[in-house]
């Protein structure tokens, strides 16, 4: 686990955006939602909800 992706999370959560969240943390969109996804898949749960945008967090990533 990165600290990185962890940070990403968190400015994901603050914008609520993909795209201003990667603006934010100065990477592309799709580096940081894959940076999400290696998160999600290391620690075995979906954070995030998805559809072709930010919906929100699980109950399991609002914890």
């Amino acid at each position: 686990m990165f600290i990185r992706h962890l940070e990403y999370l968190v400015t994901l959560a603050r914008e609520k955006h993909f795209a201003r969240a990667a603006e934010a943390c100065h990477v592309s969109q799709p580096a940081l939602s894959s940076a999400i996804r290696k998160l999600e898949a290391e620690l075995g749960l979906v954070i995030v909800e998805r559809t072709r945008r930010f919906v929100g967090f699980t109950e399991d990533g609002g914890r």
